[in-house]
């Protein structure tokens, strides 16, 4: 091979190796590109996600409570002025049960909490309770974590001094993602513990200015639980044994001021896991 032709195949090979070199840098960039792009759309994505839920709960502030049958109750900076009437007004008194509302086909019970004294019995406060629910309904909210179950307590001239709420069925994930909002929202919350009747459950409080924010976290192995099956073609009712052991959310708003008439006071319902 002479000289001319030698150059000419070295040339030819170099010139494959550089658009070799060249396509393989062009690939390396892309790759890489694509996914930096695609980090970046899923932090992206879960930044959005938390910032909307987290949007949610701080646009609640202006709402105008409505009546418990007509809107859930936002929990979210709840007002404390709220009127009694307005989330139970005189329309939602039960015309069959005496002393009781009906809102969304539940009975609320009102009652009187006293406490003992050396003079006899003192007045302390008036309870709202929820005595039955469905996990059907959603009776409160907080940011999108909804609540089946609503009570109230007001001191003797009908303010509203207690909101507290249930959630029939959560678990720890979800209740680790509330108490995060939670966090964000009103600062580090205090971790306790307690137990009612050999159970025992954990209790996050965050203390405000003007409120005392809990949530409670208690697991419900259902031992006080029946259910039945109806079996309408034969005319029966079946006892069902099956037991769906779960977590159950019981979310406390206390008006500061007013702590000393819940605190410490005669307790029954949901509010035996609020200390």
């Amino acid at each position: 091979m002479n000289i001319w032709k030698r150059n000419k195949v070295i040339n030819s090979l170099a010139s494959a190796r550089n658009k070799f070199l060249n396509a393989k840098n062009i690939f390396y960039y892309y790759k890489h590109t694509t996914q930096n792009i695609m980090t970046k759309n899923i932090i992206l994505f879960s930044l959005l996600l938390f910032t909307s839920i987290f949007t949610n709960c701080k646009g609640q502030e202006n709402l105008t409570a409505k009546s418990l049958g007509e809107e859930s109750l936002r929990l979210e900076d709840f007002d404390f002025n709220t009127k009694l009437s307005t989330l139970l007004p005189e329309s939602s008194k039960s015309k069959k049960y005496h002393g009781y509302y009906e809102v969304k086909n539940e009975l609320i019970e009102v009652d009187t909490v006293s406490e003992i004294t050396y003079d006899g019995n003192k007045k302390v406060r008036i309870d709202y309770r929820q005595r039955s629910y469905s996990s059907r309904d959603t009776m409160a909210k907080f940011c999108e974590f909804e609540f089946n179950a609503i009570n109230l307590a007001t001191d003797l001239n009908g303010k509203i001094i207690l909101i507290h709420a249930m959630m029939d069925k959560t678990d720890l994930k979800q209740s680790k993602d509330l108490i995060a909002i939670l966090d964000k929202k009103y600062g580090k919350s205090k971790k306790s513990e307690n137990t009612f009747f050999a159970n025992n459950f954990d209790i996050y409080t965050w203390h405000l200015k003007d409120r005392i924010i809990r949530y409670s976290l208690v697991f419900d192995k259902e031992e006080n639980v029946v259910y039945l099956e109806v079996d309408e073609n034969n005319k029966k009712i079946d006892r069902i044994d099956t037991k769906n052991e779960h977590f159950k959310g019981y979310f406390y708003i206390i008006k500061a001021e007013d702590k000393d008439k819940v605190f410490g006071k005669d307790k029954s319902g949901d509010l035996v896991y609020l200390e």
